[in-house]
């Protein structure tokens, strides 16, 4: 029944991403590039809709079958919702003030850690420290940034259907292995949903994910994060180690521009990924290393934390060392020539 929910997760997505092309070709409802654009045709946009429904559908059975909390199922579907509303709201051009994005993503992201009861415990070093106000406080910016960071790295074909996917699967494999729970079924079903809009989304991409899409994803896998750290917190830092990629490029972009006292608002082709891709016929091998970069390098630092051989600090040092050399290397933050 397991794997039953997960290819009805699957196909709903293929279905859904189908129609949802359609429909906007029809509609003409189309991503025109321009110069910041790492696109040279005009794509339709909005797959993300498949991605939220059928990860949606899929938590729902879990619930109905018990192998999901109530508490956790909120936490998720809740938050994501509002998260994919303002996202949905965005790629329609209905809300374009970044400050009113942001006010909806901290809303959603204070909602799941209420509904959560805050951040549990974390390990650190050799002790297992409970922050109170500021570990929640650190655990809403954890989510926005989640969040915003997927919005940023959105910006070739496939790659952040490639992320969510490496990153989820051995996610799932972690908590199957490590856990006595069922929560290895909420990543893999991620992993379903993301897989059915992929295939349309696989260079040359038939359809982008859009803003509704690529915001839920961030967030949904941070609060996932979250979620496990309730009962396998050193997953949780595994599930940091994993996103290395996203998180190394978009942060020292943000921190390059923000230096450079660039408007960090306004659309650009700066991350070390754009420098990378910057041409059509090189989205794929982009995707596929950062791909390569999860299951190789991250994957089994990650296991390294989760199995306690070594402390999650330094498991993060040793994971993100190569990753920020190579970033400052291909000009993250920098603009293109």
């Amino acid at each position: 029944m397991k794997f039953l929910i997960l290819a009805a997760t699957i196909t709903m997505s293929f279905g859904l991403t189908h129609l949802v092309r359609k429909s906007a070709i029809k509609r003409n409802k189309f991503d025109i590039p321009n110069e910041r654009s790492s696109h040279k045709n005009p794509t339709p946009r909005g797959g993300g809709v498949a991605v939220v429904a059928a990860f949606v559908f899929g938590l729902l059975a879990l619930l109905i079958r018990g192998e999901i909390a109530k508490e956790s199922f909120y936490a998720i579907v809740l938050p994501g919702a509002l998260v994919a509303i303002v996202g949905f709201l965005d790629d329609l051009g209905r809300v374009t003030a970044t400050r009113l994005r942001l006010i909806g993503h901290f809303v959603a992201a204070v909602i799941a850690i209420y509904i959560l009861g805050g951040l549990s415990p974390m390990p650190l070093f050799t002790e297992t420290l409970n922050l109170g106000l500021v570990g929640n406080i650190i655990a809403v910016l954890f989510l926005v940034w989640m969040l915003n960071l997927f919005n940023f790295m959105d910006g070739i074909d496939s790659i952040t259907g490639v992320e969510a996917l490496t990153s989820c699967l051995v996610l799932a494999i972690f908590l199957f292995n490590f856990s006595e729970t069922e929560l290895w079924q909420v990543p893999a079903l991620l992993c379903g949903a993301v897989v059915g809009f992929l295939y349309f989304n696989w260079p040359p991409a038939k359809i982008f994910l859009g803003d509704i899409g690529s915001g839920f994803i961030g967030f949904t896998i941070g609060v996932i994060s979250l979620v496990i750290a309730k009962t396998q917190p050193l997953i949780t830092w595994a599930t940091i180690i994993l996103l290395g990629v996203f998180i190394v490029d978009a942060t020292v972009t943000l921190i390059r521009r923000l230096i450079s006292k660039q408007q960090i608002s306004k659309a650009h082709r700066s991350h070390a990924f754009q420098h990378l891709a910057n041409s059509a016929d090189r989205h794929l091998k982009v995707s596929l290393s950062i791909a390569a970069v999860n299951i190789f390098w991250l994957a089994p630092i990650a296991w390294l934390v989760v199995d306690q051989r070594i402390m999650p600090i330094v498991g993060v040092a040793i994971s993100y060392a190569p990753l920020l050399v190579l970033a400052i290397y291909f000009k993250a933050g920098k603009t293109s020539s």
